[in-house]
């Protein structure tokens, strides 16, 4: 049998079961972070993710605060207005701070008369200061600008807290933050503009460092306005963000350049560079902050290269890279949260993103698991313990406690190639796991012993692209399908091949699982051509004529469940528009008819299972994974936001979700 006009693609093997508890209202449904497990080459997650801004508004900028005893982000972002969120429960607070008319790049947070205040730096010229308690604004805005203000930063001035704005009118400005008014006469110098300010504590007496047009770097007393020394040149070209702090009781500036993608650190008594510039984003450094973990000071800095890095900061060394972020990360700031230091950060993807620095900082000195991408998952049970079983790319297959995260046993080695395919099945009451790999062979692993069992089976001609497993007479059976265009079944327990292998397919088998029709164990296989066929486990023979309808794009991934009664398959293929999403499709198995599609596009990763009765869909594109009730098709909770591109997910009964990215795992909760 084949499904005429197949353009969808999916999974492969029986490599999970899916989430549990019974089923209500889907919108009730919460998941959460239960742990992570990431290798030499994995990025650390978010602990949290804000939800996205309404069509990715891009957030151009955060900044902590602490109000009314709890840890918040102000957020700025490109229509103007601000947000605030709690950090603890990664919910916004109230409604959006209106006032201003353009994007919102430069933000900083100050105390003023007790209460919690924020000030802003806009497009439309002006700064404004918000009650954070109130959400109001205070006063009325600075607009002594003559044109769009980008650089913010908070200081006091003879004991009252104040603000110093730059402006791209070349001037720097200081205002008293209670009556708004400004402070003497605006310093100048920049030639064209003043692109991002800070202060700092030089000979006794604070100033001010401001960057302006061609890497331009001056510094003035904050008091009188007075250039002090000379500028002096940070970067060939624009620094696209300044920031200053002291390291080994020296004051120094730290700049990141927009076009050479560097960081330095500048003594400001010397004007001299400390040491070798930074090197490691690939464009742009827009954000830089500081803090100490372990007793070692350390940077942190965001780049539009969408990442955020951790740098240890005496010797400019780089101890961690965190990705995430599928945009250009604008704005970064710290603080504390249950006690451990995280980073916030903000960018055009429209998020905001809270990681752990600890991690970070521990990640760079150990590395457990997996050295290469994660390519395929399950989960099983060994010895009344819940496992989570992976593949890689580094050939090894490894175990996991599904409850911790944490490695079990010892890896299983013997595959001379990328593990791209596996799933689990029992065997004489022993869990086994059944591999596919990149060196042609399936090989059966005890993994309670730790061992493979006999012989590897070898018959495919090319790499195994997917495996599934299930039971036909009481016997364990295996089907796999390979790039060598074949569809092959095997008894698991003797490692015999059971019939002639199917080969009906034109190009790759790319995603193969298993089903039961009115009794009859089945294999649903979809191709690199478009096609899905199903054939009898028992002898491995097509059930039907395959229609010769027209076929679609490559099947990409393929899972089954049952719905309503009746077997299903999900698929999904690659994208030849990319002007065009692909949905996630549902066909009856037993006619091959067409039930419609999720509302899930351009999906990568893709498995499908019944629990506690009811079917649900797990589906990943990117970095983003989504859970599905296959009954009213509807969203089971958010969408779960990974550190990198998801490449492998297994569910449980109990409603774990592990989620493979790279070399690193993720462990989720369904509650």
């Amino acid at each position: 049998m084949s499904f005429p006009g197949c353009t969808v693609c999916a999974m492969s093997a029986r490599e999970t079961s899916v989430v549990s508890a019974p089923f209500g209202d889907a919108k009730g449904w919460g998941l959460r972070w239960v742990w992570r497990s990431t290798g030499e080459l994995a990025s650390m997650p978010p602990l949290g993710q804000q939800p996205p801004y309404a069509d990715g508004i891009s957030v151009f900028a955060v900044a902590a605060a602490v109000v009314d005893g709890r840890p918040l982000v102000v957020s700025a972002s490109e229509d103007g207005s601000l947000r605030l969120w709690d950090l603890a429960t990664q919910k916004q607070i109230g409604s959006p701070l209106t006032g201003h008319t353009g994007a919102v790049y430069g933000l900083a947070t100050a105390t003023l008369d007790g209460r919690p205040v924020a000030v802003s730096a806009s497009n439309d010229k002006s700064a404004r200061v918000w009650d954070l308690t109130t959400g109001r604004q205070i006063g009325s805005p600075f607009t002594a600008h003559a044109a769009i203000v980008r650089g913010v930063t908070t200081t006091t001035r003879h004991g009252r807290p104040a603000a110093v704005t730059g402006g791209f009118d070349g001037a720097v400005r200081v205002w008293d933050l209670a009556t708004g008014e400004q402070l003497a006469e605006p310093f100048t110098g920049h030639a064209y503009m003043a692109t991002d300010v800070a202060t700092a504590e030089l000979d006794g007496r604070t100033v001010v460092v401001s960057s302006g047009s061609l890497g331009a770097i001056r510094v003035s007393d904050l008091a009188t306005g007075e250039q002090l020394g000379e500028p002096f040149t940070a970067h060939k070209d624009t620094v696209s963000t300044l920031a200053t702090t002291t390291l080994q009781g020296r004051p120094v500036a730290v700049t990141g350049g927009h076009y050479d993608g560097t960081v330095r650190v500048w003594d400001l008594a010397t004007r001299l560079p400390i040491g070798e510039p930074w090197t490691g984003h690939e464009r742009g450094v827009s954000g830089v902050a500081f803090t100490t973990l372990d007793g070692r000071p350390v940077a942190l800095t965001a780049g539009v290269d969408r990442t955020v890095r951790l740098w240890d900061f005496p010797t400019g060394k780089q101890l961690h890279v965190f990705t995430g972020h599928t945009d250009f990360v604008w704005s970064i700031d710290l603080t504390m949260l249950d006690g451990r230091p995280v980073a916030v950060t903000g960018s055009s993807d429209g998020t905001l993103r809270i990681w752990d620095l600890q991690f970070g900082l521990e990640g760079a000195e150990s590395a457990v698991g997996h050295r290469r991408t994660v390519r395929a998952m399950t989960t099983a049970v060994i010895d009344e313990q819940p496992v989570v079983v992976t593949g890689s790319d580094d050939h090894s297959v490894r175990l996991w406690d599904l409850t911790s995260g944490q490695p079990v046993r010892q890896p299983l080695m013997g595959h001379n190639g990328p593990v791209r395919a596996l799933a689990t099945t029992v065997v004489d009451d022993r869990t086994v796991a059944v591999t596919g790999s990149d060196d042609h062979t399936v090989r059966i692993w005890d993994l309670a012993a730790g061992k493979q069992l006999g012989a590897s089976l070898t018959g495919h001609t090319a790499p195994v692209c997917s495996v599934a497993t299930a039971s036909a007479a009481g016997q364990p059976l295996v089907v796999t399908a390979g790039a060598d265009k074949t569809v092959r079944v095997w008894n698991v327990a003797t490692g015999e091949q059971i019939g002639a292998p199917g080969i009906s397919h034109r190009r790759w088998v790319r995603a193969v699982d298993t089903a039961v029709i009115d009794g009859t164990p089945v294999s649903v296989a979809g191709s690199f051509h478009g096609a899905i066929r199903v054939r009898e486990l028992a002898t491995n023979r097509q059930t039907s004529t395959p229609s010769p309808g027209r076929h679609g794009p490559p099947v990409q991934q393929l899972a089954t469940t049952v719905v309503g009664g009746q077997p299903v398959a999900l698929t999904t293929s690659e994208n030849w528009n990319w002007e065009e999403d692909v949905p996630v499709r549902l066909w009856e198995v037993t006619t091959g008819r067409h039930l419609g599609e999720l509302p899930a596009v351009n999906v990568q990763v893709l498995t499908a299972a019944s629990v506690h009765g009811h079917p649900v869909a797990v589906a990943a594109s990117g970095p983003m994974v989504e859970v599905w009730d296959l009954t009213t098709r509807r969203q089971i909770g958010p969408r779960l936001h990974l550190p990198d591109a998801v490449t492998a997910v297994a569910v449980d009964e109990a409603g774990h979700i592990v989620v493979g990215f790279r070399s690193g795992l993720a462990g989720f909760g369904v509650e």
